[in-house]
């Protein structure tokens, strides 16, 4: 699956194929959102969920360039040794 064809799955599609093939990668939280990075075959997704209201607000496809930028400071290099 490319991101052109995840991006035009529904919402609770994406969802589907995200807990079904999806692996989650890590998690930083914003304002009101806990937000989800997960890695989906060869491409990036945050989930953007906002826990008061108990829902989805974003699901939404990453660059590997805008996901260094976002969490370089979260991944550790030794983690990966």
């Amino acid at each position: 699956m490319s991101p052109e064809q995840f991006k035009k799955l529904k919402s609770i599609t994406q969802m589907e194929v995200l807990f079904d093939q999806g692996i989650e990668l890590m998690s930083r939280v914003f304002i009101f959102y806990n937000i989800k990075l997960y890695v989906l075959h060869d491409f990036f997704v945050e989930v953007w969920y906002m826990q008061t209201t108990n829902r989805i607000d974003r699901i939404i496809v990453l660059t590997t360039d805008e996901v260094m930028g976002i969490y370089e400071n979260k991944i550790r290099l030794d983690d990966l040794i």
